[in-house]
C-alpha cells in the first residue's frame, strides 16, 4: 500500500513519529513523506521512504504561500496516487485535507493542538476554525490528543463522532527517555523549562514567580531551554530577567537528557497544549512536573503526587506550587518522580500511540483488499 504523510517539518516527523514511519515501512509499505527538510531528513532516506521538499512556511499567514501549498499537494495527489494520506500539524491538516477530499482519497488528520489563533479567538481564531472544519470534514478518522480537542473539533463540527479517535498524545519513547537517578542538589536546586520562549507557554509568568522565589530560595536556580521568537517583547524579557541573574538561558538544544539528569523538577507553566511532549519527556525521566492546570497537561501528572498545578496565566498561583514542591523533603520530590515515570509507562508510551494508528489503518487495509478482490 502507498501512503502520503503530510507534515509540517523533518523535525516534527523524526522527534515525535518516527516509530509510525518505521512500523508501516517495516509492514512492507511504500511511504512518501511530505515536510519542510532540516539535517534530521537524513534519517528517512531509504530505499522504502521517499521525501517531497514542500513549499510550507509552518508559521506564516500569506494566502499566496498557502495557495501554492494547496495546488503542491494538488500535484503529488495526481502524480502519487497513493492509497491513504496521513496529515499532522495545522497546514498538512487543512491543505493536504482539502486536496485529498478533492481528489477523493481516504486521509486521517490529527489534530495535536489547536494553535494560538484558536486560542487567542478573534477574527484569526474564526478563520482557523473554518479552515479546520474545511480541512477535515471527508476524513476517514482524526485523531485528538487530548478531550478539549475532541470537544472543540465537535463543537466547532470540525468532525464527527464517528470520526474521532482518542490518543494519549504522540506518546514518549520510554526507551530513549528512561527513568534517570535524582539530582543530589547540593548547593543548589535545578528548575527546568523546556519550550519555546513565548507567551503561551506562560514565560512572562515563569520569570515573575522566578523573582518572588529567588528573593527567599537563592540557591535555587531557573533554567530556560528553547528558542525565543525572534523580536518579540519575550525574548527582550528573558534576556533582562538572564542579565539580573533570574534566569539561565540555555538556548536551543537537540538533546535534552542532560538538563533532565540535572533538574530536580521540569516547569511549564502553558496556557494551552495538546499533549505536552516536554512534561511526557520529563515524567519518563523520573522527574516531578509542575504545570499549568490546562488540558494536555492535566493529563500528565497527579497533583501532590507526582508534581504540582497552578492557576494559568497566574504568577503567584506558580510560585504557590514552587514552594509547595520546594517545601519538601529530597526523598519525597525523588519518589514523585519515580510514581511520574510509572503513570507514564502505564499510560503514554509511544508504543500505545502507535498502535492506535495501526489498528485503524489496518480496518483501511482490510477495506481496500476486499474491493480489489471484488470482481
Amino acid at each position: 500500500m502507498k501512503i502520503l504523510v503530510a507534515i509540517n517539518q523533518s523535525r516534527v516527523l523524526y522527534d515525535f513519529k518516527k516509530e509510525l514511519v518505521d512500523a508501516l515501512a517495516g509492514q512492507g509499505d511504500k511511504l512518501v513523506l511530505s515536510f519542510v527538510e532540516d539535517f534530521r531528513a537524513e534519517y528517512f532516506r531509504r530505499p522504502e521512504l521517499e521525501i517531497l521538499p514542500t513549499p510550507l512556511d509552518p508559521r506564516g499567514a500569506r494566502p499566496d504561500r498557502d495557495l501554492r501549498l494547496y495546488l503542491f499537494y494538488r500535484r503529488i495527489l495526481r502524480r502519487e496516487r497513493p492509497d491513504l494520506v496521513l496529515t499532522f500539524t495545522i497546514k498538512p491538516n487543512v491543505y493536504c485535507g482539502l486536496a485529498a477530499a478533492r481528489a477523493r482519497t481516504p486521509y486521517l488528520a490529527t489534530i495535536s493542538g489547536l494553535g494560538s489563533a484558536v486560542h487567542s479567538g478573534g477574527l484569526l481564531g474564526i478563520l482557523t476554525s473554518r479552515m479546520y472544519r474545511v480541512g477535515l470534514r471527508r476524513a476517514t478518522r482524526v485523531f485528538c490528543q487530548n478531550g478539549a480537542i475532541e470537544e472543540w473539533a465537535l463543537r466547532n463540527c470540525a468532525a464527527k463522532e464517528s470520526q474521532i479517535v482518542r490518543v494519549p498524545g504522540s506518546g514518549v519513547n520510554l526507551d530513549r527517555f528512561h527513568s534517570l537517578p535524582y539530582p543530589s542538589e547540593t548547593g543548589r536546586i535545578n528548575l527546568l523549562f523546556i519550550g519555546r520562549l513565548m507567551p503561551d507557554k506562560g514565560v512572562v509568568e515563569l520569570i515573575e514567580a522566578a523573582r518572588r522565589v529567588r528573593a527567599t530560595r537563592p540557591n535555587v536556580r531557573f533554567q530556560l531551554l528553547g528558542a525565543p521568537e525572534v523580536g518579540s517583547d519575550v525574548a527582550r524579557l528573558v534576556e533582562s530577567a538572564a542579565f539580573d541573574g533570574v534566569i539561565e538561558r540555555l538556548g536551543y538544544q537537540l538533546d535534552v537528557v542532560p538538563y533532565l539528569r540535572e533538574a530536580s523538577a521540569l516547569l511549564l507553566p502553558s496556557w494551552h497544549e495538546g499533549m505536552s511532549n516536554a512534561l511526557l519527556e520529563a515524567a519518563a525521566s523520573a522527574r516531578p512536573v509542575i504545570a499549568s492546570d490546562v488540558p494536555g497537561c492535566r493529563e500528565i501528572f497527579v497533583d501532590g503526587v507526582t508534581g504540582f498545578g497552578h492557576a494559568p496565566r497566574d504568577a503567584a498561583s506558580l510560585a504557590a506550587a514552587l514552594e509547595r514542591f520546594l517545601a519538601l523533603p529530597r526523598k519525597k520530590r525523588e519518589e514523585m518522580g519515580r510514581l511520574g515515570r510509572q503513570k507514564i509507562e502505564a499510560e503514554f508510551s509511544r508504543a500505545l500511540v502507535v498502535d492506535a494508528y495501526l489498528r485503524e489503518i489496518r480496518k483501511f487495509r482490510d477495506l481496500l483488499k476486499t474491493k480489489r478482490s471484488e470482481p
